[in-house]
């Protein structure tokens, strides 16, 4: 019963030549590694990363949602950051006792 290991078969019933056919996998494999290192690009732009990033920024309490970008302050938004990730809207903020900085 013949198997698939890395584009070439091999026999179960000869380990013979399942050796020769594994060798043989290796060097395809080595010829390859030319191919996996290449990466196309479509242009200078495309490498770059974004400078700002949108967020929505989600109340923990309520669940009142706000589109900003990374580079916006999130009081601003009407939003009061307690942990990472984590917020509440001035509303929720104020009903649960956090103390707002102006």
């Amino acid at each position: 019963m013949p198997s698939k290991l890395f584009g070439s078969t091999l026999s179960t019933t000869s380990s013979s030549s399942s050796t020769s056919s594994a060798s043989s996998s290796d060097s395809d494999l080595s010829s390859d590694s030319s191919v996996s290192s290449y990466r196309p690009t479509m242009g200078s732009s495309s490498t770059r990363r974004p400078i700002a990033s949108v967020e929505v920024l989600r109340c923990l309490r309520c669940a009142r949602a706000v589109e900003t970008t990374s580079t916006d302050d999130v009081a601003s938004m009407g939003m009061v950051r307690i942990a990472h990730n984590l917020y509440y809207c001035q509303r929720c903020a104020k009903m649960v006792g956090y103390k707002l900085t102006d």
